[in-house]
């Protein structure tokens, strides 16, 4: 969008030194002061255009800036649902290992029943305490990866948002100048 009325505000700015040429041409009589007076003014068509150059080509890298942070999100957000599916699928196979466990204790004679489920109970509680650690430190490193993501993010927005503020000043300026 930046683009365009960069585009259209040169088009403008070339039409206008094209009619302004035909008038110098009109009234080249006038002497030296005219020629004085267009070179000044094509100096400042000149400055303008580049100065809208210059301000495209800025939005232009920060569109690049917002676009690679919201990859970095993307590819973030993509190893935190590995990690967590991970996560669940030796959860669910520690889960499994002891019922097999708890089975297999269950078939052998009554007697060692009580000492079995002790260390069964042993089992399951170590199992499901370092589980529950894995996932706090991953939730923990995603929650940071997360945060700092975001603030990137923002800066890239501010960073667009001050950029099209000057672009939209500078316009405006140039449209009261021709207007006057």
């Amino acid at each position: 969008m930046a683009e365009q009325a960069a585009e259209s505000i040169g088009a403008l700015l070339e039409e206008m030194g094209a009619r302004f040429e035909l008038v110098i041409e009109a009234v080249t009589g006038f002497g030296g002061r005219i020629d004085i007076l267009r070179d000044e003014i094509f100096g400042q068509f000149a400055e303008v255009g580049s100065q809208i150059r210059f301000l495209s080509d800025q939005i232009a890298e920060n569109r690049r800036g917002v676009v690679a942070a919201r990859d970095d999100l993307g590819a973030e957000i993509v190893r935190i649902g590995e990690s967590l599916g991970r996560a669940r699928v030796e959860f669910r196979d520690a889960i499994s290992t002891l019922q097999g466990a708890i089975a297999d204790e269950l078939a052998r004679t009554p007697e060692e029943i009580s000492s079995g489920t002790k260390v069964i109970r042993k089992d399951i509680d170590s199992a499901a305490d370092g589980s529950t650690r894995k996932l706090t430190a991953e939730l923990s490193k995603t929650h940071k990866a997360i945060e700092k993501l975001a603030q990137k993010f923002e800066r890239f927005d501010d960073r667009i948002t001050v950029a099209t503020r000057d672009q939209d000043q500078r316009i405006r300026k140039l449209e009261r100048r021709r207007a006057t």
